[in-house]
């Protein structure tokens, strides 16, 4: 007995006693160990042609719901170690991603092409298409669950164009957050999600932003626009969030409302309320 708490383990009739303390913590423990086991990250080189290869990070809860392609905005850079640790884990897909495995999903976290080449020029081109395509079948040999892609900032424009690309039934959907709808003045910021027919994209999308997202290229006035250009989508839905912790990036970065800093938890939820989880 602790704190008028009473435990019994699962032993004999014969043997059955009240479990010590000492002993409920072995139970917990080895508990505990075994779903650590289960969401052990696997970290996979894809090969995606020409002799370059994508390292991808995967993380799943046993038995899940649905499987998303997480694709990072800026550069997508994230630098995923081999065992799993990820350097550059700020922007909001990457430091959410246990919060989806948490509530049921399967997660693919991308990282730059193994030639070292800058995403920036690379989202609108059938190379990276490509790349998303050899992640969405990886995620079908590992689960029966339907695929997702979800993309934030720049990774919008990842997401468009390959959803442009996989229409024969490969993804279930996409999800695209704080989209970039302008471009901006550097050459690595003229790609924008009308660089893709967005008509060609034949499965529902979801457009979700942060009312207050104060960067230039994603004006959440744009979203509109955007979904009316969606015109073979199934259904497509615009939702919006507000509030959270007062920003300590740039408005174009992750910890500030165009990386739904303080509401995460919201956002999640409510995107994988809307896909059907």
């Amino acid at each position: 007995m602790m704190g008028g708490l009473r435990q019994t383990c699962t032993t004999p009739a014969s043997r059955r006693r009240h479990c010590p303390y000492s002993c409920c913590l072995v139970l917990a423990a080895l508990l505990l160990a075994h779903s650590a086991r289960a969401a052990e990250p696997v970290v996979a080189d894809l090969p995606i042609g020409g002799g370059v290869s994508e390292r991808v990070l995967y993380l799943a809860p046993d038995n899940p719901k649905l499987a998303l392609v997480m694709l990072p905005g800026g550069n997508g850079v994230v630098e995923i170690a081999p065992d799993g640790k990820i350097a550059k884990g700020g922007n909001f897909l990457v430091r959410t991603r246990k919060a989806w495995v948490a509530r049921g999903a399967a997660v693919a976290i991308p990282d730059a092409p193994s030639d070292g080449k800058s995403l920036f020029f690379l989202r609108h081109s059938a190379f990276y298409a490509e790349a998303v395509r050899v992640i969405v079948a990886f995620l079908h040999q590992r689960t029966r669950a339907p695929v997702w892609l979800v993309g934030t900032s720049q990774g919008t424009n990842a997401a468009t164009n390959a959803a442009a690309a996989l229409t024969h039934g490969e993804i279930a959907g996409i999800v695209l957050t704080s989209s970039l709808t302008r471009a901006g003045r550097r050459p690595e910021l003229q790609e924008t999600v009308y660089g893709t027919d967005l008509a060609a994209i034949n499965v529902p999308v979801l457009i979700a932003s942060h009312v207050d997202d104060a960067c230039n290229l994603s004006p959440p006035a744009e979203n509109a626009k955007l979904k009316s250009m969606l015109t073979h989508s199934p259904k497509s839905e615009i939702i919006t969030v507000s509030g959270g912790l007062p920003p300590r990036s740039q408005p174009c970065e992750a910890f500030a409302p165009h990386g739904f800093y303080g509401v995460e938890d919201e956002i999640v939820q409510r995107i994988l309320a809307w896909i059907g989880t």
